[in-house]
């Protein structure tokens, strides 16, 4: 039987065979037997399993899952902890219950040095901006509680299944969302970034104020560029009411020529006022003036982001073709690698995934041979 996957970086369904439902893990005692698995969170089961052993594809991948499977998946991952601090600590994924699709994504080298670099940028200038300022300011304090937050997930403020993973965020200690994210593409659609950067200011309810967005190879009038898009919050008022919606502040606005890599509009900066940073309630409560909300903080040339992409990318061909800089290896030193856990020490845990794993090859070998499902 073949089932289906859509792979978002070609926005078309792929075929891939079916596989059975996992099992629950063996029980230890007093535990309560847990439900079979769906066959749609099985597959996202095995996808993580995949992401774990190194099998899984460097693609961005999407599942359809039901919010109730998606709550099985969870509740399997309470059970498996090895398989759970896994995805908690290397796999960055997101899941809306509205459109039930889980994506899986895969980030490259250039993709995370891209968001590494410009994260890094954004926090010198606000300790720099914060240095300049001269006591009694309230600037130094409230920019001291910026933190940058990686991709630590994000829940919507309505719905706790609703789970996001950006590529990037900085976040004032008091909020509960944060005020900046950045996202991301790398030979994608920009569609699908415009569509992240609603959804992040949707489900924060406006108070993410700024999605900035990197596509990386963008294709344009048959032309490769790298480019940046910045979208915000916009409150406004018509006969239904008061309303949310996303603007487009900057829209695919080329930094790059993919190709060549020449800088396009050098000059050009990539400013963020005072107000992205924070909640407005957050500035007030630090007595931020409404007049030093717009204040820029942050203004990086797209020259230098020009070089950023430049620089990623020469990291990344380096290390592939084992062209870095390292020491000599010593002809005929033998490498006494750590003895494993002996087998009568392995804890309970252990044991579960042990046999968790067995009866995966089990099936893996039946459906490489045909036999499932006969």
């Amino acid at each position: 039987m073949l089932s289906y996957y859509c792979s978002t970086t070609t926005s078309e369904y792929q075929p891939f065979l079916d596989t059975p439902p996992l099992s629950p893990l063996p029980l230890s005692a007093g535990e309560t037997p847990a439900k079979k698995l769906s066959t749609a969170a099985t597959r996202v089961v095995e996808a993580f399993r995949r992401h774990e052993d190194g099998r899984l594809d460097r693609n961005q991948l999407a599942f359809q899952l039901k919010r109730q499977e998606y709550q099985e998946v969870l509740d399997y991952l309470e059970q498996d902890y090895s398989l759970k601090g896994w995805v908690d600590c290397k796999i960055r994924y997101n899941y809306d219950p509205a459109t039930r699709l889980l994506e899986i994504y895969m980030p490259t080298t250039i993709h995370e040095k891209l968001t590494a670099n410009v994260a890094v940028e954004i926090k010198r200038f606000t300790q720099q901006f914060s240095a300049q300022c001269a006591l009694p300011s309230a600037f130094p304090a409230f920019l001291n509680a910026i933190h940058y937050m990686a991709s630590s997930d994000i829940y919507a403020h309505d719905d706790p299944h609703y789970k996001r993973s950006p590529d990037a965020a900085f976040s004032h200690f008091d909020d509960q969302f944060p005020g900046i994210v950045i996202e991301t593409s790398y030979s994608q659609k920009a569609e699908s970034v415009e569509k992240r950067a609603d959804e992040y200011i949707m489900m924060s309810n406006g108070n993410i104020k700024m999605v900035i967005g990197f596509d990386v190879e963008y294709r344009s009038n048959n032309q490769r560029v790298d480019t940046i898009s910045v979208w915000r919050p916009m409150h406004g008022q018509d006969q239904g009411g008061p309303f949310l919606s996303t603007e487009c502040t900057l829209n695919r606005e080329p930094f790059r020529d993919a190709d060549t890599r020449i800088p396009i509009n050098p000059n050009h900066t990539l400013t963020i006022p005072l107000s992205a940073f924070a909640s407005t309630s957050t500035l007030l409560t630090h007595s931020i003036p409404l007049a030093d909300h717009a204040t820029t903080i942050v203004a990086i040339p797209f020259l230098t982001l020009a070089n950023y992409v430049t620089e990623a990318q020469e990291w990344e061909t380096k290390r592939r073709n084992l062209q870095g800089v390292m020491d000599p290896v010593v002809v005929g030193r033998r490498k006494r690698r750590r003895a494993s856990t002996p087998p009568e020490t392995l804890t309970r845990e252990d044991e579960r995934v042990w046999e968790k794993k067995e009866k995966l090859s089990e099936r893996k070998a039946e459906l490489e041979d045909g036999t499932w499902g006969e």
